[in-house]
């Protein structure tokens, strides 16, 4: 087999050519960045319960606190980031989720060159083993094809209103790839120390990196015939890998009292394969699943009642440390369950596909059939399987346990790079001009399709709640009502949606869920509906936790929740749909 790391061929490409390519990336550039722009500002005060605790830890960082950081669920690469940004400008209630989505539009323009990077390598890499085998992809067409990857796998399958760190590993995935790639092709020290500091800094952004890292370095590092030098480069890849990653490592390690580089994987696993109960107020089994060593506290049964106030965790503690309230948990191998579960997640992810990427589907199967025998594209897809083998590693990483699209943005970019790549095709003009009109049409329909969805979000026909500051308006109108930074406060409803505790600095330690196993999928009737002396008992109940008030109706979920007719003591904060009731007369 001729040897794919052979240096690149010489190749004269005329002006017209590249001044075509040069203007089709900035074209590109400009639609994309304006598309997020666009799209940012319009889910600007969107947040999920994950957003709220990477908020925690990064207000924390800024304020001097940088310990926060060390948290086994949330990795600490995005929220020290968005610390630096909090610490330089200090935003107010009504300007901190924005700022946040301002931050989250930074870090796409980062994606987007570090797909830049990543994409030119694999174009390298197509030239390169095409040549000789037939023709290649002309370039003007494989940045068409790029950019219609990067729209689809950025912008519609993990979406910019998303705070998380999910963009900001995708970036990473990119930046590695880039690596990997580059030091394949010329292998040397300066590239090998490159490859394990990048890789070191996905892991920082999200935890999956660390296993993930070494199929990286067998991309990068693995070919025939084995070299000894290769194999001291690979040395000195894993060796900068582990030395960069082994400050959070111990840290994690030695928080939990035991060899770790994350828990949000061993949670996961035991919830999804085990049956162990969902993300809060697990109070012990099923059977071999173990017992929490320290669970929140069920103070009643109708209606369901939980406290957990004797850590300072945030604003919202059973979500911002779950390491923490499920500690004791013993995750166990259901080889049944686990086979339902895998399929099941390998069923969703072609779903994801189709239904945001159905378009690069049919491109890639319109190439792989215009390559000539379908034998041919097949060989060349398994000999370029180092560029899309930490792909499919991650996507199938996560079939195991959990997929989410948020997961597979970056990962994808990777498996469609490696069917665009492997497409070589008879040297005729007629195929050639086949291929750019497939490129060109490929980017037009993901071009339209995105700005069609930034339209249906411009008018408020999706993500509608991105675009409303009640959350900030509840803030100020708590801290204008008696409440001040750092007080600790109860709520009907789930705190994972109580944003407006953040912005207003309060502390959640007691809750009647939203949702409750007596009255499954009526959230919070269980109070509203339990009569008068019930209500009685429950609130004494929730201000023997130490609470200064309960807050009901703040959780966009539980808004109609609240009876037509509020029970006196209960006071609305203007211009919300939120109730407070103060435990002392005299507020």
């Amino acid at each position: 087999m001729k040897e794919l790391e052979a240096p690149l061929a010489r190749t004269q490409t005329d002006c017209v050519t590249c001044i075509d390519t040069r203007m089709l990336q900035i074209g590109c550039w400009i639609v994309l960045i304006a598309v997020a722009m666009i799209r940012a500002w319009f889910t600007r005060y969107e947040l999920t319960a994950d957003s709220m605790s990477y908020l925690d830890i990064a207000r924390a960082v800024a304020e001097g606190q940088p310990y926060w950081a060390i948290n086994g669920h949330w990795s600490p690469g995005y929220p020290v980031l968005i610390s630096l940004f909090l610490r330089l400008f200090r935003p107010n209630a009504y300007w901190e989720f924005p700022l946040v989505h301002a931050i989250n539009l930074l870090i796409f323009a980062g994606t987007l060159a570090c797909f830049q990077m990543y994409w030119q390598e694999v174009l390298q890499w197509h030239r390169n083993y095409s040549a000789g085998r037939g023709a290649a992809i002309p370039e003007d067409a494989f940045w068409a094809l790029g950019y219609a990857v990067f729209g689809v796998a950025i912008l519609n399958i993990i979406t910019l209103g998303l705070v998380g760190p999910d963009l900001l590993a995708s970036a990473f995935a990119c930046l590695a790839g880039w690596s990997a790639l580059r030091f394949r092709r010329v292998p040397g020290y300066g590239r090998a120390l490159s490859l394990g500091f990048v890789l070191a800094l996905g892991y920082y952004a999200k935890a999956p990196f660390f296993p993930l890292a070494a199929v990286f370095i067998a991309c990068a590092c693995w070919q025939r015939p084995v070299s000894r030098r290769m194999i001291l480069l690979g040395g000195v890849v894993t060796t900068a890998f582990l030395l960069v990653c082994a400050p959070l490592v111990t840290a994690l390690s030695r928080a939990s009292g035991r060899l770790t580089f994350g828990d949000s994987a061993r949670i996961n696993y035991a919830m999804v394969i085990d049956g162990v109960q969902y993300f809060r107020h697990w109070q012990g089994g099923p059977p071999g699943s173990g017992m929490p060593l320290h669970p929140t506290r069920k103070l009643s049964d109708y209606p369901e009642i939980y406290e957990f106030a004797d850590k300072h965790m945030g604003t919202y503690p059973p979500w911002f440390s779950p390491g923490y309230w499920y500690e004791g948990i013993t995750p166990h191998f259901i080889l049944k369950r686990q086979v339902i579960v895998f399929v099941r997640n390998l069923v969703l992810t072609f779903e994801i596909i189709l239904e945001s990427g159905s378009v690069l589907v049919c491109v890639v199967i319109i190439l792989a059939l215009l390559a000539g025998h379908r034998r041919r594209w097949i060989d060349s897809f398994c000999r370029l399987w180092f560029v899309w083998a930490p792909g499919i590693a991650a996507l199938t990483m996560y079939a195991l346990i959990l997929v989410e699209p948020r997961y597979l943005g970056g990962w994808l970019i990777m498996l469609f790079a490696g069917m665009i790549c492997a497409s070589v095709f008879p040297p005729d003009a007629s195929t050639l001009r086949a291929v750019r009109c497939i490129g060109t049409a490929a980017l037009f329909m993901v071009g339209a399709s995105a700005i069609l969805q930034t339209s249906r979000e411009a008018v408020g026909i999706d993500h509608a709640e991105g675009r409303s500051s009640e959350d900030a308006t509840i803030a100020t109108g708590l801290l204008q009502n008696g409440f001040h930074s750092g007080d600790r406060i109860a709520v009907i409803g789930d705190g994972t949606g109580a944003y407006w505790a953040h912005l207003a600095h309060l502390q959640i330690i007691a809750e009647i869920p939203g949702s409750s196993a007596s009255r499954q999928g009526l959230p919070a009737m269980d109070f509203w509906e339990s009569g008068p002396d019930s209500q009685r008992r429950a609130l004494d109940i929730l201000q023997g936790t130490g609470a200064k008030a309960v807050i009901a109706g703040a959780i966009p979920s539980l808004v109609n929740s609240i009876p037509s007719r509020v029970p006196g003591g209960w006071r609305r904060i203007d211009a919300t749909p939120a109730y407070v009731y103060f435990f002392h007369a005299d507020r």
